[in-house]
């Protein structure tokens, strides 16, 4: 196991079985199908996917599903400690635009058995939610709504995801387009002007412990439920992809790959960096190969 010390979290880099790993969310097929199609061309694997101490999937969920269809036998990962502080979870709001206005949102609403209650503003919409996580908001350009189902329907965290992916799932057979948007976007700043009929879903406040419980009951939440923010990040280990399909010994592949990253450089980057035209929120260590 290859280590990286951090101020706030240790990263542990090392390779493990497909199978050994248990994710949290479902998955968007048609990300899949196109990270397949991707993925067939790469010699090398760039980016290990983020676990917890328990293999549970944190961030790279997609990455994971696509190892399984291609039938590889281990993955890279880099193991954290989730229930650190400096681990955040945070959340994928949803913006819609809608062709009813209030009246195909109340009728939307009422089809999935729950009720809306008029929110004053966003900030006393966020004080509802942290008090009721099971909850969802909708902002408006006229004000907030609080969204509570039925007890019967809703009962923890899954269910609560699974009620909102049914709220989604009836805008969406009327044509209406759902984008998404970073929490903290929303909550910490003030938003752009919305248009008059589109509206900013604020999904359940849910916590780490109920990610970790809805594992351990053997569910899993939509896609695009949580939104997992690490202090720290490796990038670009490189693992040869034919190392990933054979059928080695784990240890002897772990012996390998320790022996690959001890060859290599890093660079410490501080958060705010632009990767492969991804943009990273956290500190970067990135792997790249020593000139000889």
């Amino acid at each position: 196991m290859y280590r990286i010390e951090t101020e706030t979290l240790e990263l542990q880099l090392e390779i493990v079985p497909v199978s050994s790993l248990v994710p949290h969310e479902e998955i968007i097929p048609h990300a899949v199908d196109e990270l397949i199609l991707e993925f067939s061309n790469w010699t090398n694997l760039q980016n290990p996917v983020i676990v917890d101490n328990n293999s549970m999937v944190l961030d790279g969920h997609h990455r994971f599903f696509v190892f399984k269809a291609l039938h590889f036998n281990y993955i890279p990962v880099c193991r954290i400690n989730y229930l650190r502080e400096s681990v955040q979870l945070r959340y994928w709001f949803r913006i819609i635009q809608l062709a009813g206005g209030e009246n195909q949102v109340r009728a939307v609403t009422e089809s999935i058995h729950a009720s809306l209650r008029r929110i004053p503003d966003k900030n006393a919409l966020a004080e509802l939610m942290r008090k009721n996580p099971y909850c969802w908001g909708i902002q408006g350009p006229d004000g907030c709504d609080l969204v509570t189902c039925d007890t019967g329907t809703v009962c923890d965290a899954a269910s609560a995801y699974k009620a909102l992916e049914e709220f989604q799932t009836r805008f969406r057979e009327k044509g209406v387009d759902i984008q998404y948007i970073p929490c903290q976007n929303i909550t910490e700043h003030d938003p752009p002007a919305t248009e008059p009929d589109q509206l900013i879903i604020w999904t359940p406040q849910i916590t780490k412990e109920m990610v970790v419980e809805t594992v351990r009951q053997g569910k899993k939440f939509p896609p695009k439920a949580t939104r997992h923010l690490v202090p720290a990040r490796p990038l670009h280990v490189d693992v040869p992809t034919r190392w990933l399909k054979e059928d080695t010994p784990v240890d002897e592949i772990n012996r390998r790959f320790t022996e690959l990253l001890k060859k290599k450089g890093i660079k410490r980057f501080g958060p705010g960096q632009v990767v492969n035209g991804r943009y990273y929120e956290e500190e970067l260590f990135v792997f790249y190969d020593k000139e000889k």
